[in-house]
């Protein structure tokens, strides 16, 4: 094994005089800087590694994974080609959409601290740090393993296990960032009806809905925001008609450039109208969301 650069000595020697790595074990997670600065070293590799680690990974884990992306794929096509018309579909997508991502960001986070533990073992020249012989060399090795041969393929005949310890580094860090974004992404690019409370027509309102509403404003002023299910964006310019369930009253405005409108003064109560696009009274095609309610007098 290739001895610690000047630099990496200096810096371990003053960690140990500071007895920095006793008192404050979280440094950890700022050790992927100390790796970048190392020396050069062989790769990840104790006789302690856990088979049962990658057992679980291979035998569980990835098979776990794989089966909630079908689902959410199968669910998210589905939907998309009928236009997003029935709700059962759309919330299933959602829901094995979260769970999807939520595995991505566990996944991701356990990269980076992988990297992290592997960096500062490989600093201190103690791989039992953190437990990391029993879970971040085998997570290590089993990423080498998949990228030996695009390795070998890249780097042909030149003999680069010297760098394979920083290389591997790397893809956990950059791997591990990437996974991490993805999974914020999916969470932020589903269908978003179970988070929103969409208004529903019909019916006249019940004293159950009265008296678990509250005291409602009298003539108040709604602003709405019109939302496109199928690209989830705001939909300026097009026309909102706030309708009487009764059909006494209608009231129409066009959107602005961010998708909200507002009906000032409507005459009655709220709980009396409801709200649609023109032509999509059933809502297919906008979700229709309301976002502000007021006015002076309450009854």
């Amino acid at each position: 094994m290739a001895f610690p650069g000047v630099a990496m000595m200096n810096l371990i020697y003053l960690g140990r005089e500071c007895h920095i790595m006793e008192r404050y074990r979280f440094l950890a997670l700022s050790l992927p800087l100390v790796a970048a600065v190392a020396s050069a070293q062989e790769t990840f590799s104790l006789q302690t590694e856990s088979a049962q680690l990658m057992g679980f990974i291979s035998d569980y884990y990835l098979p776990v994974l794989g089966g909630i992306l079908f689902l959410f794929l199968i669910f998210s096509g589905i939907n998309r080609a009928l236009r997003r018309r029935f709700g059962f579909i759309e919330f299933g997508a959602t829901v094995f959409g979260v769970i999807l991502a939520l595995l991505l960001i566990a996944t991701g986070l356990v990269f980076l601290a992988a990297a992290s533990v592997l960096a500062w073992g490989t600093a201190i020249g103690d791989m039992s740090y953190a437990g990391a012989e029993g879970w971040a060399v085998p997570i290590a090795n089993g990423i080498q393993d998949l990228i030996q041969p695009l390795l070998d393929m890249i780097f042909g005949s030149i003999d680069y296990t010297i760098y394979l310890q920083n290389i591997l580094l790397g893809v956990l860090l950059v791997g591990g960032v990437i996974i991490t974004i993805l999974g914020i992404l999916l969470i932020w690019k589903l269908p978003k009806s179970a988070f929103y409370e969409i208004i529903k027509p019909g019916g006249a309102t019940t004293f159950k809905e009265v008296m678990t509403r509250g005291r409602e404003p009298l003539t108040p002023t709604v602003t709405f925001k019109v939302i496109d299910r199928l690209t989830n964006q705001a939909s300026p310019d097009v026309k909102v008609v706030l309708k009487h369930k009764e059909g006494a009253k209608v009231y129409t405005r066009y959107t602005d450039f961010n998708g909200e409108v507002a009906f000032q003064k409507i005459d009655g109560l709220y709980s009396q109208y409801y709200a649609f696009v023109e032509g999509d009274e059933e809502r297919k095609r906008y979700w229709v969301i309301r976002t502000a309610i007021g006015a002076e007098s309450v009854t």
